[in-house]
């Protein structure tokens, strides 16, 4: 077996950025903070519907057929 150690090399080609691995995850808490403000909205409008639903039933102006 020939050993080839010409091809052994102990620097690296291009030196090391050190932005890249911080900027990695810098988006990321805009992607969070967009999630909790869409959920946020999703589950009032939900609720403000749910609510109404509810005052429609309770006011009895609201009248559900059950197919018995």
């Amino acid at each position: 077996m020939i050993d080839d150690v010409e091809e052994i090399r102990a620097e690296r080609e291009e030196p090391a950025r050190h932005r890249e691995v911080q900027g990695k995850y810098a988006g990321l808490w805009k992607q969070i903070a967009m999630g909790i403000v869409t959920a946020y909205c999703v589950i009032t409008l939900l609720t403000t519907i749910g609510w109404i639903i509810a005052a429609k039933i309770i006011t009895g102006s609201l009248t559900l057929n059950m197919p018995w």
